[in-house]
């Protein structure tokens, strides 16, 4: 496979920003994956107004991580109302173009998959409308956005990322996304949860932060519909609607989140971070975390 054609989208960011990447890792797949390369690279645009980006044969999934809080998506309808703020993330499917307004500099992380790889690692990209990768602007996803952040470091690191490591992450993260994928449901061409989008009178960043703020306790469903001002069942309906998921299964990616976090840069003991993160003791999160992450805790530890 050529660099040409490896490299395009990543060529195609670096002409929208105007800078190269700061961070590049690109990594041929193992053998039984030979549709082509993975890249991650990690940008820090230039103050600008704005940026625009053709259609490529990649699959693009990228994390704001900082900079501009004002930046929007451009649709045929004008400016999203959403903005992608620090810690959200965008899909940016094969074979569609897309254009931003920034507002100001921005760093985010963005990795690139080819699109035959993309369908031989998880759900076609091309095939009939509901399994095929649609767009999605401004959402959270704590398993995908603390997997972009761990491929990040490494390469920052300058140690080599072994490529079966590359493909196996990425193949978790597309499984990921694929079952939480968005349905011909959405509307417009950039559809997704923004972190200032309401929930009764509260915005999705402010209920965030309050579970966040008590995330060593057992929140429940009720307490977090009372904290919106909606009912137990419009709480729960609205959730999934502007997440793609429901408040259950975000509280235990959060908790993951958080907890390899305390995992890879403290020397806590298991028993205080499954306290401190919510469990109900030790071996409810040994057995959450290897279903969500796929090693326990313990090993997590020792390959960060």
């Amino acid at each position: 496979m050529s660099d040409e054609f490896r490299l395009r989208s990543a060529a195609a960011f670096s002409s929208a920003f105007r800078v190269p990447p700061e961070v590049v890792e690109e990594t041929a797949p193992a053998a039984e994956h030979a549709a082509g390369n993975v890249g991650i690279y990690g940008w820090k645009t230039p103050r600008m107004d704005g940026f625009e980006l053709p259609e490529s044969d990649e699959l693009i999934v990228a994390l704001h991580l900082g900079g501009s809080r004002k930046v929007r998506a451009v649709t045929d309808q004008g400016l999203s109302r959403s903005c992608s703020t620090p810690g959200l993330l965008t899909i940016l499917p094969p074979g569609r173009s897309a254009a931003f307004r920034t507002e100001g500099s921005v760093s985010l992380v963005s990795l690139h998959v080819p699109k035959s790889l993309a369908a031989e690692m998880s759900l076609p990209v091309t095939a009939t409308p509901d399994q095929a990768w649609l767009p999605r602007f401004a959402f959270r996803d704590p398993y995908v956005s603390a997997s972009l952040e761990a491929l990040l470091r490494t390469a920052r690191s300058g140690q080599a990322i072994r490529p079966d490591y590359m493909v196996k992450v990425v193949d978790a993260m597309l499984c990921h996304l694929a079952q939480w994928r968005q349905t011909s449901e959405d509307t417009g061409p950039l559809a997704g949860a923004a972190a200032d989008q309401h929930l009764g009178r509260i915005s999705l960043r402010e209920l965030f932060a309050l579970i966040d703020a008590q995330l060593g306790r057992n929140l429940c469903l009720d307490e977090l519909a009372r904290c919106t001002g909606l009912s137990r069942a419009a709480f729960t309906r609205g959730f999934r609607q502007a997440t793609g998921l429901s408040a259950h299964q975000a509280l235990n990616l959060r908790r993951i989140e958080v907890a390899k976090k305390l995992l890879a840069d403290t020397d806590l003991d298991l028993a205080f971070i499954a306290q401190e993160t919510g469990w109900s003791s030790q071996s409810h999160f040994t057995a959450s975390f290897r279903n969500a992450v796929g090693c326990t805790p313990a090993r997590f530890r020792a390959l960060h």
